[in-house]
């Protein structure tokens, strides 16, 4: 079996996997990706160097670090094409994806105006 990885290798497969998942260009597929990427990297990166301030984590088995290693960079290499794919055959953006500023009517708005909302002329 290969030598565990590094703290820094984890961190740069966690980054690459981000920015793969990132490039889907449909947004269910995007936030999954991403989501899932958090949920799957988050135990480990925790227990190979713990946040500051939190209770220890056991440490990962070097083997146990080492095949999650190996199977996240094929994963990672599935996730890339499979984001390819999705780009070439991309649908309509979904509504939650038009983001459209919220614009007030300032002072008193539409409703206070002269005849409107019941107001008298």
């Amino acid at each position: 079996m290969p030598p565990a990885p590094t703290i820094q290798q984890v961190q740069s497969l966690y980054s690459a996997t981000v920015s793969t998942a990132s490039r889907f260009a449909s947004y269910n597929f995007h936030n999954y990706f991403l989501r899932r990427t958090d949920e799957v990297f988050k135990p480990v990166l925790d227990s190979i160097n713990p946040p500051s301030g939190s209770a220890p984590v056991s440490a990962m088995d070097p083997n146990e670090l080492a095949k999650f290693y190996e199977e996240q960079k094929s994963q990672l290499e599935v996730l890339k094409r499979a984001s390819e794919v999705n780009r070439m055959f991309e649908g309509p953006k979904l509504v939650v994806e038009h983001a459209m500023p919220i614009t007030g009517g300032g002072g008193a708005g539409a409703e206070a105006s002269a005849g409107g909302g019941g107001q008298p002329v």
